[in-house]
């Protein structure tokens, strides 16, 4: 099993938009095979974030999302919409955190 906690933060005011371009990315995820779950919510005491809980049966089934055609598009509301994302990733024993700051360096394009 593969988990993924994030926090998005979004650039100031556009949570709001953030979240409402994610609405088709979020079912088309939740459909995919690998998909055990994939949640979101509006952080209660930060107005500009959103935590990200996500569950994939393993690796190659995160990976395989990450690849897909809506997750591709998703990365450009992403670049235009984000300030910051901070990852937790377990995949068994296997743990990764790692931190971006899409301010001080925004990401490039994304290329599957």
């Amino acid at each position: 099993m593969k988990f993924i906690t994030g926090w998005l933060t979004c650039r100031r005011g556009t949570r709001e938009e953030f979240l409402l371009a994610m609405e088709p990315h979020v079912a088309s995820t939740r459909n995919e095979p690998g998909c055990v779950f994939f949640e979101y919510h509006r952080h209660k005491d930060d107005e500009d974030m959103v935590v990200l809980i996500e569950g994939f049966r393993d690796a190659e089934a995160h990976e395989f999302h990450r690849r897909t055609p809506h997750m591709i598009a998703m990365q450009a509301d992403v670049r235009r919409l984000l300030a910051k994302l901070s990852v937790i990733e377990t995949c068994s024993d296997d743990v990764a955190r790692y931190d971006l700051d899409f301010i001080a360096n925004p990401p490039g394009p994304y290329c599957p």
